[in-house]
C-alpha cells in the first residue's frame, strides 16, 4: 500500500460520512427529562395502560371468535365499545385534569382499568352481551382517563422546540407497553391454558397427536374436536371442547388478574409520585429549557 493510498480519501467513504444524518439538539433525547416525576411517572402510566390494553385484545379476540363463535367482522364490531369509551374518556380526562389535577385523574383511570379486568375475569360463555359491553366501556374509560392526561403531562414538561422528543418518548412508551402486554399476558394465558388442559384426565386419554394439537391453542383444540366428530368419535370430541373451554377460561382469569394487579400497582405508584399540577409553574426547575440551549 502506497502513501497516496493511505492519505487520499476514497470518494465512497467521504460521501458516506457526509451523508450520515446528524441529530440536532432539538432531536436529541435529554435523559434528564426522566428526572422530572411529571415526565417519568406519566410515561410509566401510559406504559401500564397500553400493557393492559394489548394483553386484553390478545385474549378477548380469541374469546369472541372461538368461545362465542363470532366471525372476524362480528368480533371487530364488538370491540367498538372499547374504542368509543377510550375516545370519550380521553376528552373527559383532559378536562378533569385541569380541575382536579393530573394525579387524581390518572390514578382514577388506572383504578378503573384494574377494576374492569377484575370484572372481565368472571367472563364465561354464558356472559350476556350487555355485560360484556359494560366491561369494555369500563376498560376503555379507564384507559382514556389514564392516557390522555398522562400524555399531556409528558408534553408539558418538554419545551416547544423539543416537542418532537416528547412525542417520540410518548409513542415509545405505548409501543413498549403493548409489546410487553402481549408477551406477558400471552405467556400467563398460554401457561395456564396448557397446564389446565394437561391436568384433565379426559384429554390425557386422547391420542397423542390430538393432545399435542389441543395444547397449541384453543383454536387448534376446537379443530381437533371437529375432526374427531367427523370420524364418529363425538363423545371424545365433546369432552375435548369442554376441557379446552375450561382451560381457556382458566387462562383468561389468570391473565386478567395479572393485568388488573399491575393496573392497581400503577395507580398506587402514581398516587404517590406523580405531581398533581397540570401545568409547569415558574417556580419549578427549567432543566429541559436549559438543555435545549446547549450546542449539538
Amino acid at each position: 500500500m502506497t502513501s497516496d493510498e493511505v492519505t487520499t480519501p476514497r470518494p465512497g467513504i467521504t460521501y458516506a460520512r457526509n451523508a450520515r444524518p446528524r441529530l440536532t439538539s432539538a432531536e436529541k433525547i435529554d435523559v434528564r427529562l426522566f428526572a422530572s416525576l411529571r415526565f417519568s411517572a406519566a410515561s410509566g402510566s401510559v406504559t401500564v395502560a397500553f400493557f393492559a390494553l394489548a394483553g386484553f385484545i390478545f385474549v378477548i379476540t380469541q374469546y369472541f371468535q372461538f368461545l362465542r363463535a363470532y366471525g372476524p367482522l362480528g368480533t371487530g364490531l364488538r370491540m367498538l365499545p372499547v374504542a368509543a369509551a377510550i375516545a370519550a374518556g380521553s376528552l373527559v380526562g383532559t378536562k378533569l385534569a385541569v380541575r382536579a389535577g393530573t394525579k387524581s385523574v390518572v390514578t382514577a383511570g388506572l383504578v378503573l382499568l384494574g377494576s374492569a379486568f377484575l370484572w372481565i375475569s368472571t367472563a364465561s360463555t354464558a356472559t350476556p352481551d350487555c355485560e360484556i359491553i359494560g366491561q369494555m366501556v369500563m376498560l376503555g374509560a379507564g384507559l382514556g382517563l389514564t392516557s390522555a392526561p398522562a400524555t399531556e403531562s409528558i408534553m408539558d414538561v418538554v419545551p416547544k422546540e423539543k416537542a418532537g422528543v416528547g412525542s417520540a418518548v410518548n409513542d415509545a412508551t405505548r409501543e413498549l407497553g403493548a409489546t410487553l402486554g402481549v408477551a406477558v399476558i400471552g405467556s400467563v394465558f398460554a401457561s395456564l391454558y396448557t397446564r389446565t388442559l394437561d391436568s384433565n384426565p379426559a384429554v390425557s386419554a386422547l391420542p397423542a397427536e390430538v393432545h399435542a394439537s389441543a395444547r397449541q391453542s384453543i383454536g387448534s383444540a376446537l379443530i381437533a374436536a371437529q375432526h374427531m366428530a367427523v370420524v364418529d368419535d363425538q363423545g371424545a370430541g365433546a369432552q375435548l371442547v369442554h376441557a379446552a373451554g375450561s382451560a381457556f377460561f382458566a387462562g383468561l382469569q389468570a391473565a386478567c388478574l395479572v393485568a388488573g394487579a399491575l393496573a392497581f400497582a400503577g395507580a398506587a405508584v402514581v398516587a404517590v409520585i406523580l405531581p398533581g399540577a397540570t401545568r409547569r409553574t415558574a417556580s419549578q426547575p427549567r432543566l429541559v429549557e436549559a438543555a435545549a440551549d446547549e450546542p449539538a
